[in-house]
């Protein structure tokens, strides 16, 4: 008992030192305790006050009490999600014990009128309670999977987000979603939700998704999604609340050791592979695992009847070589790495060996080659003193073709990515006496990840079609921990206080030496800021322009990418039970430390494009690079990182009241004062419009000829520079980065929010077998971090200028010339708004015999201030069409001079001559203008695990609206986005059923027979998504956006002139929809030809299956074996198709990339219109438990 004393003592120490911290910690915490309310009668229907009510936890045999008030009311403000029995006692009264009483995470559970009869408290009455409760007490729609399920159901990839995909009104982004940001919630964007494992905060707060610390299926107790009209107490997010809560210890020791496998071999190969002859990529995927759990006890000393502490363990092994798509692209030929281009094609496979000498001012193209090379006099060849040795270099760094003869590619690939994870995890729960529990649990992982492709579209990777050999290690390490304690302070008032911390780390770097200057034999190209670059990384390489296919390129020229991420949470509620209200108020304080280093191109970021626009341009991006000829160069002047932080402070009241024993009301109101984030190294610098004045930009040097040259020139100081210059600053002309500032806080939001909600719960018959249930809110949420963090890369602090239409040579170190290029801008809305839905839903539960409910229900929101970017700067439509945005020097027969464009748009001058803002390139300015809006009828019959068998059917009918699909998408330039964008987002879909289930076998005999008959259980998931909406694009060889809209910052749409899917989604993969219903646009477009999404891809429909059998050894003890099957009937879902139409020419509308000839005959597999890529094939999984 002196040892029980002292542990006491200890834990009341720790807990006083966590609220001393609560004014210097953090918080972003959300409650998992559950709530237990009822009211207890005689059998004439007289209220009971004073008796007393106990909750026995059925695992750990812990015990906490309640006394009715004068009504005869009791509520247990905070109890742990379990199984319970309750027990009922009062003097003159039989002791009434009803169980099980299953009590889910974050429940607000109404076990209803509990009925006394006159007798000896000695005597006990017990009543078994109903399997399945509705719920009386909230209008919130809240759904919950228990751990039973969730080791009886199988899960492709095992991570606990896939169980969120059989939640009404979300979908998920694949078939295997790792992370909160992979779901879609009502309509929500996908950054939208928020993930709390026990109660603390689980999102990297950059892209609020990425997971911070990990743990796997086997270590969680309980999974629940909250998706509308959740009460005042939860903060944070608009979209889902995500909550999981861990295993704990129980009374008896248990455990379990386990080992999932899977191999490429066991899978049937997909659709696309088996009609290319493509084998299956090699996989292969091994977890092996344990827990452990039980008292912590010493006998005759400490904890003797197994009551008050418990602990539980989790660690699991990851082993896991991930497949990817087979990727196809074009590199360069063996040929063409020599600066010979006499066997080059284009995107269509045609002969294309037009390389362009901008010296001679001469045609070059099909129809005239006296401007084209042709050394030795084979057209397409490069004379070797021509050819530029440092970018000549790069064409090297890439894979040499092994696909010769492709339309449109020449090389493809298939290498597993490698991503090895530790997890651990350890709980501790310590009930101190029936009034107060203590809790604490650690996680942590350990994750590096080798990546054969890198990481498409961030820090390093091979981006879209993709070519290994980067090889990039992504090291992810992650923890969480928390401790918290929940009392009861009196019979009518309880308290729950809990801490803890999140944190993560990221780290992406490539070891390979052919992707640093030395290795790739780049050392002698100069860059504008040799210091800035890192690792001696080559920069970042691409070859868009429309004459190659699918070009590859590798992205490095923002490596190595670091940041870390700690959260800290802190959270208190208080709960007074006053009659039949039930208080609740409680706060929040939360607490982000980020600091990361800047997305900028440190290495520098090279364009070698084919423009007709560029007057070096040679006609293909490959002879661009032998050339040392660039689109664009940008390079920034440093490499930093500066320190984010924010800060919020919530609180709210709330009330739940019940009115009548049928009404119950829940309402209440949140408070939010949400910071923006902020630099605190003020690094970082913002730029707002209103402090841009026009009269004091800078000039411009603008092209002229002068004696016969293309020279650069400022006409008000008559000062000549050369060619390379264009378009730089003239000095002492202005104040170059007018509008930009510097400090900590770079916008202006901080003001207090106010959120009500309010909801309700209606018992229609009286009988708690139907209710009527609904609820209204305002809800916030805060933005993304990425949104700020690009704020790091604005000037002054960092400088990262575009050089545009330039020569290799010509670029030197920015601090030699005297002329600063032009910058772009990556500025945030000063006045910061924070995403803000309106949400609701009507609807009833019926309870229906055999432990079935069906769910009902109308659920909308309408969503505000949503972030979106907006190029401030751009060009305006029709502006390349003006005479005097034309180039003076084009068709003048100078030298350097290029001859006149019959193009509209080609002989405008460049860009940054045009813009607004004169000094500055593109000005992308995030703003919180977006919205969109949900409807949806959802549809749920479910049976909680009951007798063998669990079963749930949801159907979803609804409409996703909006302009924007996600927060980086960009508006309209001229202001008319609803007219041009608005419509179904990129994620609706109209109809989703999803269902599944568990059936254990009944057992069929005894003895030997039995070992045989005995243990079976069979289990699934069905899933059906209409597909998602998509649109035709165009293609025109050498037309860019500023040939069709007169400017390069908007693009036009093909122009739609029928129905292109009049009868559904064809049947033949090689055709899915009409492409004669679409022609090519017309110069002078305003993007209006089309909307934003004309058709959608098929349906996708998922079996998967689950087979077990069970072998027992006595006690618990038994042995698992179970095959799960996903995609089981290895049905062929089409999830992509080549929607882009490729136009011969401007005024030749021809389609060239058609899959039929006009006989009909099949001549092009990928031409547009075919399926482009299909979900995955059967794949099986083998997993063996041995349970004690």
């Amino acid at each position: 008992m002196a040892l029980d004393h002292r542990f006491r003592r200890a834990c009341v120490t720790v807990l006083a030192v966590v609220l001393c911290l609560a004014g210097a910690a953090a918080v972003q915490a959300q409650t998992t305790n559950a709530s237990v309310a009822g009211t207890v009668k005689d059998a004439q229907g007289g209220v009971l006050p004073g008796a007393t009510v106990t909750l026995v936890s059925n695992s750990q045999g812990t015990e906490t009490s309640v006394v009715t008030d004068s009504l005869g009311n009791f509520l247990f403000p905070y109890i742990k999600p379990d199984t319970y029995t309750m027990k009922v006692a009062l003097e003159g009264f039989t002791t009434l014990q009803r169980s099980p009483v299953v009590v889910n995470a974050a429940d607000r559970l109404g076990v209803g009128t509990l009925t006394m009869q006159v007798g000896s408290m000695s005597e006990t009455i017990t009543v078994t309670a109903a399997t399945t409760e509705i719920q009386l007490r909230s209008g919130e729609r809240a759904f919950t999977m228990q751990s039973q399920a969730m080791q009886n159901l199988g899960v492709n990839g095992r991570s606990f987000f896939g169980l969120a995909m059989m939640v009404p009104g979300v979908v998920a982004d694949s078939d295997t979603p790792t992370q909160v940001s992979n779901l879609r919630s009502n309509g929500q964007r996908h950054n939208a939700n928020n993930l709390t494992i026990d109660g603390v905060s689980n999102i990297d707060t950059g892209d609020n998704g990425g997971n911070m610390a990990q743990t796997n299926i086997d270590a969680i107790a309980e999974f629940k999604v909250l998706t509308s009209s959740y009460q005042a107490e939860y903060g944070r997010a608009t979209g889902a609340q995500v909550q999981v809560v861990t295993k704990s210890g129980t009374q008896n020791f248990s455990g379990s050791a386990y080992w999932y496998a899977r191999r490429s071999d066991w899978n049937a190969n997909t659709w696309l592979n088996n009609r290319s002859g493509t084998k299956m990529a090699k996989s292969k995927r091994d977890d092996r695992g344990y827990t452990l759990g039980g008292p912590l006890y010493i006998p005759g000393l400490f904890n003797t009847e197994k009551n008050k502490l418990f602990f539980f363990w989790s660690q699991e092994f990851q082993r896991r070589q991930d497949p990817v798509g087979q990727r196809r692209a074009t590199v360069p030929t063996a040929l063409e790495r020599k600066g010979d281009f006499s066997q080059s094609v284009d995107a269509n496979g045609n002969p294309y060996p037009y390389i362009r000498d901008y010296t001679t001012g001469l045609p070059c193209g099909p129809s005239d080659t006296r401007g084209c090379f042709a050394a030795g006099g084979v057209l397409g060849r490069i004379p070797a003193d021509r050819l530029y040795e440092p970018t000549l270099a790069a064409l090297s760094v890439f894979p040499e073709p092994n696909t010769p003869g492709q339309k449109g590619y020449n090389y493809t690939s298939q290498e597993p990515d490698k991503n090895p994870m530790n997890q651990q995890l350890l709980r501790a729960d310590y009930q101190l006496n029936n009034n107060w529990r203590v809790t604490g649990r650690y996680m942590w992982h350990s994750n590096k990840q080798e990546l054969a492709y890198g990481l498409q579209w961030w820090s390093i990777g091979s981006t879209n079609p993709g070519v290994p050999g980067l090889n990039v290690i992504a090291d992810v390490p992650g923890r969480n921990w928390f401790l918290s304690t929940t009392g009861i302070l009196s019979n009518t008032t309880s308290l729950e206080v809990s801490f803890g911390q999140a944190h993560n780390s990221l780290t992406h770097y490539t070891e390979e030496e052919k992707f640093t200057r030395t290795g790739a034999g780049m050392s002698a190209l100069p860059m504008l800021y040799p210091g800035s670059i890192q690792n001696d990384y080559i920069p970042d390489m691409r070859f868009g322009g429309g004459r190659l296919g699918s070009p590859a390129y590798y992205h490095i020229g923002q490596a190595p990418f670091t940041n870390y991420n700690t959260t800290y949470d802190l959270v208190a509620n208080l709960t007074k039970v006053i009659g039949t209200h039930a208080a609740k108020a409680g706060i929040y304080f939360q607490k982000s430390l980020k600091p990361q280093s800047a997305f900028a191109y440190v290495n520098g970021q090279i364009y070698f494009d084919n423009n007709a626009n560029n007057p070096y341009d040679s006609n293909h991006p490959y002879s661009n690079a032998a050339l040392g000829i660039y689109n664009s160069f940008t390079q920034a002047s440093d490499f930093v990182k500066p320190m984010w932080m924010y800060k919020n402070t919530e609180f709210y009241i709330q009330d739940n009241w019940k009115t009548t024993d049928r009404l119950t009301l829940d309402y209440g109101v949140r408070f939010y004062y949400l910071t923006p984030q902020y630099d605190t190294d003020e690094k970082a610098a913002n730029w707002r419009p209103d402090l841009f004045v026009a009269s004091q930009a800078v000039r411009l040097f603008r092209p002229a000829v002068i004696d016969g040259v293309r020279v650069g020139y400022d006409a008000a100081t008559n000062t000549v520079v050369p060619v390379s210059q264009i378009g730089r600053v003239v000095p002492n002309t202005g104040e170059q980065y007018q509008g930009t500032f510097r400090g900590g806080t770079l916008t202006d939001g901080n003001k207090l929010r106010v959120s009500p909600r309010f909801g309700f719960a209606y018992d229609i018959t009286g009988k708690q077998s139907l209710v009527a249930r609904g609820g209204f809110g305002i809800f916030y949420d805060r933005v993304q971090g990425n949104m700020v963090f690009d704020m790091a890369t604005n000037p002054p602090a960092l400088r990262q200028p575009t050089l545009q239409y330039v020569l290799a040579k010509d670029v030197a170190p920015g601090v030699s010339t005297g002329y600063n290029p032009t910058v772009g801008l990556s500025p945030t809305e000063y006045a910061w708004k924070v995403p803000t839905v309106y949400m609701w839903n009507l609807g009833v539960q019926w309870r229906l015999p055999a432990s079935f409910v069906l769910d009902l229900s109308y659920v909308g929101s309408d969503s505000k201030h949503l972030l979106q970017g907006r190029q401030l700067n751009a060009i305006p439509y029709g502006t390349a069409y003006k005479p005097e945005a034309q180039d003076p020097t084009r068709g003048q027969g100078c030298s350097g001079c290029s001859g006149l464009s019959t193009t509209p748009g080609g002989n405008a001058l460049p860009d940054n001559l045009l813009r607004p803002y004169q000094g500055y390139g593109g000005i992308r300015m995030y703003e919180f203008n977006s919205y969109g809006d949900y409807k949806a009828l959802q549809t749920t019959l479910s049976r909680r695990f009951s007798n063998g068998l669990m079963f749930g059917l949801n159907y979803t009918l609804s409409r996703a609206n909006g302009i924007l699909n996600q927060d980086f998408d960009n508006t309209s330039i001229d202001g008319r986005q609803r007219e041009r964008d608005y419509g179904p987002l990129g994620y609706d879909r109209t109809h989703v059923v999803v269902g599944n289930f568990v059936y254990q076998v009944p057992d069929l005999g005894k003895g030997p027979l039995g070992i045989l008959t005995n243990g079976w259980q069979l289990s699934g998931n069905y899933r059906y998504l209409s597909g998602t909406p998509y649109t035709a694009g165009y293609s025109i060889p050498g037309i860019g956006n500023i040939n069709l809209t007169g400017t390069p910052d908007a693009g036009a749409r093909v122009v739609l002139t029928g129905d292109p899917i009049s009868s559904g989604h064809s049947d033949d993969p090689y055709n899915q929809f009409n492409v004669n219903a679409f022609t090519a646009p017309s110069t002078g477009s305003l993007g209006l030809e089309s909307p934003r999404f004309t058709m959608r891809l098929p349906s996708t429909h998922t079996v998967d299956l689950s087979l077990a059998k069970s072998f027992g050894f006595g006690g618990h003890r038994r042995l698992e074996v179970r095959l799960d099957a996903f995609n089981a009937l290895n049905h062929t879902n089409f999830t992509g198709v080549n929607s882009t139409i490729n136009f011969r020419s401007l005024t030749d509308h021809t389609i060239t990339n058609l899959p039929y000839n006009a006989q009909g005959v099949l001549v092009n597999k990928t031409g547009v219109g075919t399926i482009s890529s299909v979900g995955p094939a059967r794949q099986l999984q083998l997993m063996g438990r041995f349970q004690f």
